[in-house]
């Protein structure tokens, strides 16, 4: 239960303290008073974002303060990561920066946190849920808050999340699988062409080295066989004129000793020779002009061009290129199996999510019946005694097919939603006689209003939870307004109210009044909140009624005294 809220430099209010109490509370006043940015303050605790453009213009930050009593919520404390008390109290501020803090009973939290903690304690309904009637596709979620399936949906989601997921993982792969076999027929004519030219690394180079050698085989055989006969063969080789040279040096080195060592250079020199003598001669015997040979290293070398040019690489990275095309043709079997098994995957992912998705629908039926049965009994209560209230299911899991993996409509999640495969829509009938129409196109302003409180009201049961009702009477007046005000008045008996309000017929039915005023403080406008009692709660329902006078004030009595009567 929210005990107090406490409220600092925020848009109009300067600085605001209110006390709330058990059982039924109301806020009123003139509009544009302050009434809303004591909305906005809960929002704020019930971890809603914040916005510095609700830091006053002459401050630096905003501050939110409330004090909880919450006996009994250990557990959920604890889930938190918060310790266990009777009383909490949270503080957030907003800076004009655009930073923020909360704080939880002095710990530090997030916004996360807080949602979690106090949007459990806090059921808000403003006049802006109230449109929520009137579209077909947020009935299912009014039905769900009824019966509580918040984690059923959380679970449905995942199912959904799963689906979507083994599908789009399906989707990229047959895209692959496609993509390749656009290429699978150039790929095995390139691979076709690769083998067959098996041009190997180096070769290239190789067949250049020949071809220049076949090229000039003529004079290469000229100078090799010229050069052996100069050096060793002919007549007057070099060979001949050393060795004559030695023997006649062999024949004086008794004479002079020291041409012995020139004898043995010269000897050494002849051996060389003879060396280099021997291989131009195996060179020349090897060197021959072959008019085919040239020709096939032309034609092969014209082949290594052709295909460097076509395959945009070098003559050695054509090996490379052909492993490649080989690897992705074996790939495209690879993958004609994982698609077979993401298919198999989708499949097993589609029969769960339908498979929860019908469990989840024979739920919601059994829920809607309740919600039928509850309604009426609640709409009466309200002043409604000759409504009618169904939960029409347009569309169920029972009624949409699974679709095969293969089927190209399966991208829609196989016939199913995060929320699952049901579609409801409300219909509504307020006389006797009439038969149930769509609500969003037969129900008025003011049933509106009273179908979401009876809504709202249902579906907090019997969970202790403090209901904020911010203008519920918004198209009511007269006995309409009177009856919503007595259910407003008997909920408190078993939750705490807290309800904004323009009508007097409501705010006399409350237990504890609140008054929002605007002042004028020196250049400033600032808003104050009050406790009204006796005689200042009658002037402030004179007020709501239109002016201050005798007559409005006796009639404001008259509500309260009828208030004390019943």
């Amino acid at each position: 239960m929210l005990r107090a809220l406490r409220i600092r430099q925020m848009a109009v209010i300067d600085e605001a303290e209110l006390d709330f109490e058990p059982g039924f509370n109301v806020l009123t006043g003139e509009t544009g008073a302050g009434k809303s940015i004591i909305t906005r303050a809960i929002l704020l605790l019930c971890g809603a974002r914040g916005s510095a453009e609700l830091v006053r213009a002459d401050a630096e930050e905003a501050v939110v303060e409330a004090l909880f009593e919450c006996p009994g919520e250990e557990e959920r404390l604890a889930a938190l990561g918060f310790r266990a008390a009777d009383e909490i109290v949270v503080r957030r501020t907003l800076q004009r920066s655009g930073k923020g803090r909360i704080w939880v009973n002095g710990e530090l939290a997030s916004a996360t946190q807080l949602a979690q903690l106090v949007g459990r304690w806090i059921h808000l309904y403003g006049q802006h849920e109230q449109t929520d009637l009137l579209r077909n596709e947020a009935h299912l979620g009014l039905l769900d808050e009824f019966a509580g399936f918040r984690a059923e949906r959380a679970q449905m989601e995942e199912h959904y999340r799963a689906l979507r997921s083994a599908w789009q993982r399906l989707q990229e792969a047959r895209t692959d699988v496609e993509r390749i076999r656009s290429q699978a027929e150039l790929l095995r004519f390139q691979l076709q062409e690769l083998e067959q030219a098996a041009v190997e690394a180096g070769e290239e180079e190789a067949l250049l080295a020949t071809r220049s050698r076949l090229r000039h085989a003529e004079r290469l055989g000229r100078v090799c066989v010229g050069g052996e006969e100069r050096l060793h063969s002919g007549e007057e080789a070099v060979s001949s004129v050393l060795s004559k040279l030695e023997h006649e040096l062999a024949e004086v080195s008794a004479l002079m000793p020291e041409l012995g060592g020139v004898r043995a250079l010269i000897e050494q020199a002849r051996s060389w020779l003879e060396e280099a003598a021997w291989q131009l001669r195996r060179a020349g015997e090897s060197v021959r002009a072959d008019p085919e040979r040239l020709a096939e290293v032309e034609e092969r070398l014209a082949l290594i061009a052709r295909l460097k040019r076509k395959y945009g690489c070098a003559a050695d990275e054509l090996p490379q290129r052909r492993a490649e095309v080989a690897r992705q043709l074996a790939l495209l079997d690879d993958d004609e199996h994982e698609l077979a098994a993401l298919e198999r995957r989708v499949q097993e992912v589609a029969a769960q999510a339908w498979g929860f998705a019908r469990a989840l629908s024979e739920k919601r039926r059994a829920a809607a019946r309740k919600l039928e049965e509850l309604m009426q009994r609640e709409l009466r209560v309200l002043g409604m005694r000759d409504a009618q209230f169904q939960v029409c299911f347009t569309q169920s899991a029972s009624d949409g097919p699974q679709r095969d993996a293969r089927d190209s409509q399966a991208a829609e999640g196989f016939g199913l939603s995060p929320t699952g495969a049901d579609r409801v829509e409300l219909f509504w009938s307020a006389n006797r006689g009439e038969a149930p129409r769509p609500l969003a196109r037969v129900a008025s302003g003011g049933e509106l209003s009273r179908i979401m409180l009876a809504l709202k009201t249902l579906a907090a049961g019997d969970e202790a939870v403090t209901f904020w009702f911010d203008e519920v009477d918004a198209g009511i007046g007269g006995t309409t307004a009177t009856a919503v005000g007595k259910r407003l008045r008997s909920l408190g008996k078993t939750h705490q109210v807290l309800c904004i309000t323009h009508l007097p017929q409501i705010a006399a039915l409350a237990d504890h009044h609140l008054a929002v005023e605007k002042r004028k403080q020196g250049n400033r406008v600032v808003s104050r909140a009050r406790v009204v009692e006796g005689q200042e709660r009658v002037r402030e329902l004179a007020r709501m009624l239109g002016s201050v006078s005798e007559e409005t004030e006796r009639y404001a009595r008259g509500l309260l005294r009828a208030l004390d009567e019943s």
